[in-house]
């Protein structure tokens, strides 16, 4: 025995030291997988990807979506948890959650899920009020019905938004009833086909872009999601968002999806939501505003000059009279790139800018008169064609505008109105159900 030690390089106390090295480096590598500091909580999931510890979800970055800021769950798991827990006793009355690895697009995220609590780890309650059967939301703040004293609290997901569900931040606050501080946020709504969505269209986010080169705006957040996805439901759970941004489109009106648009009519009705449109989506406020989502709507090509179903929408002109297919705009006369649109009533929109000022235009659909309860307040200057370039709702901060703020070309005049425009939904308070009727445009004399 004396000989086969001493062929060994280690003597026996030191194999003990050299394994007990191992296991405090298996330990430190395990705490720091497991939790996010000395003071946070503990962290652990039923299982977790490369360089996504369950700590991401605790590190206090909101929005970062590297791997190493994340909690991402095994892919085709089916179902997963990820929980927290402290040394002693808490009380938790709200959850903050953030949800997915995009920045933007709810993508990789959980679907099906339900917060749990705990006082052993053993015997877990379910939270019943933070049940989602399909979310929807990269942000959401669950509101618990009472203070629950917990030591343990874990989030039970049973199906994901794609191939697993990942976890960018959760935080917990006593109360209940607190009022929860969260960066201003915006919804980008892509009024595109849900064909065109579903192949990862990224129409719309250009307005995040543009306002993130606003001085004081730099970090604004948003979510971009799909017209069917947009509705009060969506915008009135908290934290609920500053504003909308309703992109364009390229099919015919009567090509598409009327159901699509209810949430967005319900959301014009209520006018809780500041909104911009854009293009497409101006278009689709006036026809919301003038026909409604249930009634059919046509187009120049099929419609019936003597039963028009949309007579809102219409198109600058055609090079010839032959008949052409729904969404064929071969003959159409386009009006693109930059052009002068001038004000005609004096609104917070255009604050800082000038009677007449330049804007980019890419389209060949129009607004063919003012629906009713809104108002007009620029239209068309020197060699423009299109009349109805911005429309504002009477009593609320709802805008429909031809022209693209989001379009490269004009810079100093989209971020003057960006701008405005998210000053102003600061100002009513994002969305806002009790939000009152503001000041109607106060239209120019013309000399």
């Amino acid at each position: 025995m004396a000989s086969e030690r001493g062929r060994d390089s280690f003597s026996l106390p030191s194999r003990l030291l050299r394994g007990w090295a191992k296991l405090g480096l298996m330990i430190v590598l395990q705490c720091a997988a497991c939790r996010t500091d000395a003071m946070g909580p503990h962290t652990s999931a039923s299982s977790w990807q490369a360089k996504a510890p369950p700590a991401g979800a605790v590190d206090g970055d909101y929005f970062g979506v590297n791997p190493s800021a994340v909690w991402k769950g095994r892919p085709g798991a089916g179902s997963w948890w990820w929980q927290c827990w402290w040394d002693e006793p808490r009380d938790v009355g709200a959850i903050l959650q953030i949800n997915g690895d995009d920045p933007l697009r709810l993508r990789n995220a959980p679907r099906r899920s339900t917060w749990q609590s705990s006082l052993d780890g053993l015997q877990w309650i379910d939270l019943a009020e933070t049940a989602v059967e399909s979310e929807r939301r990269a942000f959401r703040l669950h509101r618990l019905k009472s203070t629950h004293r917990l030591r343990y609290l874990r989030l039970k997901i049973d199906s994901a938004q794609g191939e697993f569900p990942t976890l960018r931040e959760v935080k917990t606050f006593a109360d209940s009833r607190v009022p929860v501080q969260f960066p201003d946020w915006a919804v980008i709504v892509s009024t595109l086909d849900e064909a065109d969505w579903d192949k990862g269209h990224p129409e719309g986010r250009e307005f995040v872009a543009l306002a993130r080169l606003c001085p004081g705006w730099e970090h604004i957040q948003a979510q971009h999601v799909w017209l069917g996805s947009f509705d009060e439901e969506f915008v009135s759970a908290e934290p609920r968002p500053l504003c909308a941004f309703l992109s364009g489109n390229f099919s015919e009106w009567c090509q598409k999806d009327r159901t699509a648009w209810r949430g967005t009519e319900e959301l014009l009705r209520t006018g809780h939501l500041p909104m911009w449109g854009a293009c497409g989506g101006a278009q689709g406020l006036a026809i919301l505003a003038d026909v409604g989502w249930s009634k059919p709507w046509d187009c120049p090509r099929c419609r019936d000059p003597n039963h028009p179903k949309a007579p809102i929408y219409g198109h600058i002109g055609h090079t010839s009279k032959r008949p052409l297919k729904c969404g064929d705009y071969t003959d159409c006369i386009f009006e693109r790139g930059p052009h002068n649109v001038r004000q005609v009533a004096e609104d917070p929109l255009f604050r800082d800018l000038p009677r007449v000022f330049r804007v980019m235009e890419s389209h060949c659909g129009q607004i063919e008169y003012v629906p009713k309860g809104w108002f007009q307040i620029a239209t068309k200057g020197a060699d423009t064609q299109t009349d109805l370039q911005c429309l504002r709702v009477k009593d609320h901060y709802i805008y429909a505008a031809q022209f693209h703020i989001e379009m490269a070309g004009t810079p100093e005049t989209s971020r003057r109105i960006m701008v405005n425009f998210l000053k102003i939904a600061k100002s009513c308070g994002g969305y806002n159900p009790a939000a009152q009727a503001v000041p109607s445009p106060r239209m120019f004399r013309e000399k």
